[in-house]
């Protein structure tokens, strides 16, 4: 039979016991998965049942996150590769337009520096007429071209077909935006030279530019001075 000393701690060794077990209870330090923070092996065989669960189901949030967002990115990515090639071939067909225009810049340089070195007066020698003159590789290359130097020396030749040797003719070189109208020209005359517009239909671009100074674009009179509209969006 139990003596009192030994009921005594008998009482007291549960109690003993709980005490014990809640002083040496394992307390998991505390982290962040979002920043890369686990619980190493050791440190998650202390974690309780609990503490194991929600660990576990934080761990799997954050997989499904990271999953969501490699997704994004893989698509990203994608769009990216996409849009590098678009801006590759872009940049290529610019490369190409660029060299094109280059050589076309140089051409034209080219064209300038010969027409610059044209010339723009000639002194008719013995046997030349406007005719020839007009044909002649360094004036127009085209002796029907021969009306645009008689209409730029009207004060100077009355007739074209009397031209005299020693004469200074001037040799116009641009598009003229300025006309002095002669003696029986009229509107659709004047568009019709190969210097205006080279196309009589074309006289309501003269009018509708001069049509301050003219009440009947059938009636115009020698000496009136028209300009000569350049805008190729009129002229269309």
């Amino acid at each position: 039979m139990l003596n009192k000393k030994a009921i005594k701690l008998l009482i007291f060794i549960p109690v003993i016991l709980v005490l014990v077990s809640g002083c040496s209870r394992y307390e998991p330090r505390s982290i962040d998965i979002t920043k890369g923070e686990y619980y190493e092996e050791e440190e998650y065989q202390k974690l309780s049942k609990k503490d194991r669960e929600a660990y576990c189901a934080k761990l799997a949030g954050e997989l499904e996150s990271l999953t969501r967002r490699s997704e994004d990115a893989q698509a990203q990515f994608e769009k990216n590769k996409q849009d590098i090639r678009t801006m590759t071939q872009e940049l290529r067909d610019a490369e190409r337009d660029y060299s094109r225009l280059t050589t076309e810049l140089d051409e034209l340089n080219q064209q300038l520096q010969e027409l610059e070195q044209l010339p723009k007066e000639w002194v008719l020698q013995y046997g030349e007429c406007l005719w020839n003159l007009a044909g002649y590789e360094e004036i127009y290359s085209d002796p029907l071209k021969w009306t645009r130097i008689w209409r730029a020396n009207w004060e100077l030749i009355e007739d074209p077909d009397w031209v005299l040797a020693g004469w200074t003719l001037k040799i116009p070189r641009n598009w003229p935006r300025r006309h002095q109208v002669q003696q029986d020209e009229w509107l659709a005359k004047i568009a019709g030279y190969w210097e205006v517009y080279d196309n009589y239909r074309k006289w309501p671009l003269l009018y509708e530019a001069n049509k301050d100074g003219i009440r009947d674009p059938d009636l115009i009179f020698p000496d009136q001075d028209l300009v000569i509209p350049r805008d190729e969006s009129l002229s269309e």
